[in-house]
């Protein structure tokens, strides 16, 4: 079995991850998701970012907010940045079937493209506009278990500020997160536990 890198971790992994990142300070996630994105298109992935930010904000833009620049042979299509909210509620409600199957979607577009991989990641912060469907939310993350093991994507990535979050949140986004970050490292997550998806 082949290992990957994440850019962050010295160690390699499989691919079929689905990870929690929970961080306090901005500067140490621009950090992280800068390494995580920069080693996926070294890997020539193509890397799905939904990030918190208005829809006028440029690839290169959002890059140098990173510290990023971008690789001189990046494809245009290699790296895709969306804005969270519409992505994931485009019709103002948030239906995890239809996120779904926009992964499925993203990785199979990745494949005819012949990119060597998939990585994704996004932010959640949006998630405090308290939209409808998003009660769901803690389903679709679950979901995602699901989805990696359909679809070997390498990682998928999902970013939380702490300082958002109550202990009851908490305790239910670690418990659908297979693997989490802990100091610059990617462990099993003990509070892990299995599929809540029907």
């Amino acid at each position: 079995m082949s290992c990957h890198s994440s850019g962050f971790s010295e160690r390699g992994h499989p691919a079929g991850m689905h990870i929690c990142y929970l961080y306090n300070h901005e500067n140490e996630r621009r950090h992280t998701i800068a390494q995580f994105i920069q080693s996926g298109l070294l890997a020539g992935e193509k890397i799905g970012y939904l990030a918190d930010i208005p829809q006028t904000i440029k690839m290169d833009t959002y890059l140098s907010r990173l510290g990023m620049t971008p690789p001189d042979n990046l494809k245009p299509e290699q790296w895709v940045l969306a804005q969270t909210e519409t992505t994931y509620c485009p019709d103002g409600t948030f239906q995890p079937e239809r996120m779904i199957d926009h992964w499925r979607s993203f990785y199979i577009q990745a494949q005819q493209e012949s990119f060597a991989g998939v990585r994704v990641t996004g932010e959640t912060n949006w998630l405090g506009k308290k939209l409808p469907g998003i009660e769901r939310w803690i389903e679709y993350e679950a979901m995602l278990n699901d989805l990696v093991d359909e679809l070997p994507f390498q990682r998928i990535l999902c970013q939380y500020d702490v300082n958002k979050m109550d202990g009851a949140m908490l305790f239910e986004v670690l418990s659908v997160h297979p693997m989490m970050i802990v100091a610059g490292q990617i462990v099993h997550n003990p509070y892990f536990q299995q599929s809540k998806t029907s």
